[in-house]
């Protein structure tokens, strides 16, 4: 059975009808065709969208010829995930489906596209070529047929009003389906640079970056959990403030949420008002304080090196090395009092004063290199009066370009002129001051309003897994590959980040669920190559399950043999895929370990 265009030529016009066509086989056995229905005129059923309903049915009736094979891939976790996240039901809610069944709905659409970016993680181009060679339809049931770019923006529109809902709702699903623990968040920005002009983009503005360079972007703020599951991915304009897009956030997690998590950021929180604005809403936190709120000269007037005690922690890469060779960590706890710079009310938080060994000898590194190289350009423009430096303005304006703030005060530097009107040009260290900085080289300080009894070593030990959203960051850049981005409109931009964020938070999920169920030293056998155990990571457990494909026969659906690493994967997650392996009868279970 086929559509057939057959054209009707009547007096000066041309139109074109389409027709339900079936083949069979006379008496004789010789093919013939009929026509079953005649389905309308195409240019008509093209303007009121009844063909692109007819083809969505087709897509979906249409099964494959025996010998095809598709790409399965991690396919069986993302599906696993999906449903146990509600994905598609919570966006068809959020976005309901204007036509028939036969289209493809927005939830579709975002299942799709986060298989996509787990499976075949690249930019958003030839969807639907990814997804004719993969399981998409077998697996998800979305046609691949369906998923052409046209339909991909317009679902990408339709999604952005609603994506602060769906990240909200999926949020709460990760808390009640998979137990996430969302105690503690850890918060932090990044930014995902772009290229084009985007002249009128209120999305892609130019801002600053991490490297202190001002480029086109857009910030990108995830609050991972102390687990490391990204529950909260949130695009926003590259040229917002850190302290207004973090200061959004806490907001609107503390709506979303049960109860306030304690919340862990970078020193993007870390002055004093801030602070007391969290602590006036009831957030708890664990920040570090910046230099300009004077910690480093309360430390040495109130606490004191002598104070300090050390520390048990050791992070990952220390634990590697020999002791020698360790970081050291010293730590006290104080009361840090603090007034409110509007109202000069008083509050008294506690401050984590610790001190590191590594920071204490690189910190005394880069002084003396920058120290060195100030002394070398002094050093420079003293030679050049005369070519470069003609009057003492001139050698003055070098060196307050020279004396940049790592070396200021730190060198006294002294311009004069001689009897012959020449300037002269002196230096020297300034001991004392390099010694009164020496002093605190290696100090940090935490701030927390944390009540009840605590310790040092605990909001350390807290802070130091900050780490997670860091690497969750590298994830969403690097194995997600959520640049380069082919769009030029902000709804669908800010929707597809969105989106990647959404496949973020299942990347997560699923290196979390594996890492909960196994036993023992917690390494997984054959997730490296020449079948050496590894911990589990989202990256390696994706790219354990790439190969796996199944095949159409004459006897229904059949599965590559599964490897031992992706059986134990599998039965540590509960899932059994629908389908026989080669060589085995059909399931009965449906698709549960039994």
């Amino acid at each position: 059975m086929y559509v057939k265009r057959h054209p009707v030529r009547r007096g000066d016009k041309r139109y074109v009808y389409l027709r339900l066509v079936e083949a069979y086989r006379d008496e004789r056995g010789r093919v013939r065709h009929r026509v079953l229905k005649t389905l309308g005129r195409e240019d008509e059923l093209k303007a009121s969208g009844q063909l692109e309903q007819l083809a969505g049915s087709f897509a979906r009736l249409d099964p494959p010829l025996v010998g095809v094979r598709r790409e399965v891939g991690p396919l069986l976790l993302v599906r696993h995930f999906v449903e146990g996240l509600g994905v598609r039901e919570t966006v068809d809610r959020l976005v309901p489906l204007r036509s028939g069944r036969s289209r493809l709905s927005v939830g579709e659409v975002v299942v799709a596209l986060i298989a996509s970016r787990l499976a075949s993680p690249s930019p958003l181009y030839d969807v639907a070529g990814w997804a004719s060679q993969a399981a998409v339809g077998e697996l998800l049931g979305i046609p691949h047929q369906l998923l052409n770019d046209d339909r991909l923006g317009r679902c990408l529109e339709a999604l952005c009003p609603v994506c602060e809902e769906l990240r909200g709702a999926v949020l709460l699903s990760a808390l009640e389906r998979f137990g996430v623990d969302a105690a503690r968040l850890h918060l932090d920005l990044t930014s995902l640079r772009v290229a084009g002009a985007y002249e009128n983009s209120a999305l892609i503005q130019k801002g600053w970056g991490p490297d202190r360079r001002v480029e086109r972007q857009v910030r990108t703020l995830q609050a991972t959990s102390g687990e490391g599951v990204p529950l909260y991915v949130r695009p926003d304009p590259g040229a917002a403030s850190e302290l207004a897009l973090l200061g959004g956030a806490l907001e609107r997690l503390a709506a979303i949420l049960p109860r306030a998590p304690l919340v862990i950021a970078d020193a993007a929180l870390g002055n004093i008002k801030p602070l007391l604005d969290a602590d006036r809403a009831g957030i708890s936190f664990i920040v570090p304080l910046r230099v300009v709120t004077g910690f480093r000269d309360r430390f040495l007037a109130e606490v004191g090196h002598q104070a300090l005690r050390p520390l048990r922690y050791s992070s990952e890469r220390d634990r590697r090395l020999p002791p020698g060779r360790r970081t050291r960590y010293r730590g006290a706890l104080a009361r840090f009092e603090v007034s409110n710079p509007d109202t000069d009310q008083l509050r008294s938080l506690r401050v984590a004063y610790i001190h590191s060994s590594e920071e204490a000898r690189e910190v005394a590194a880069a002084r003396e290199r920058a120290l060195q190289k100030a002394e070398h350009a002094l050093e420079r423009a003293k030679r050049g009066w005369g070519r470069h430096y003609r009057t003492k303005e001139d050698l003055d304006r070098r060196v307050t370009h020279i004396l940049e703030p790592a070396v200021e005060g730190l060198i006294i530097v002294q311009t004069d002129t001689d009897a012959d009107s020449r300037p002269r040009l002196t230096w020297r260290r300034n001991h004392a001051a390099i010694e009164r900085a020496a002093h605190t080289d290696g100090i940090s300080a935490l701030a927390t309003n944390l009540p009840g009894r605590l310790t040092a070593g605990a909001v350390l030990r807290a802070y130091k897994q900050q780490a997670h959203v860091e690497r969750r960051h590298r994830d969403l850049k690097q194995t997600l590959k959520v640049r380069p981005i082919f769009l030029h409109n902000d709804d669908r931009i800010s929707a597809l980040v969105s989106i990647v964020g959404l496949a973020l938070l299942i990347f997560g999920l699923i290196e979390t669920e594996v890492r909960k169920r196994l036993d023992g030293d917690g390494q997984l056998p054959g997730l490296l190559g020449e079948g050496r155990a590894a911990r589990p990571t989202g990256r390696n457990i994706l790219a354990a399950f790439q190969g796996l494909g199944l095949t159409y026969t004459h006897h229904g659906i059949r599965l590559d043999r599964l490897t031992p690493t992706q059986r134990q994967i599998l039965q540590l997650l509960e899932i059994q895929p629908p389908w026989p392996q080669q060589g085995q009868p059909a399931p009965t279970n449906c698709g549960r370990w039994s």
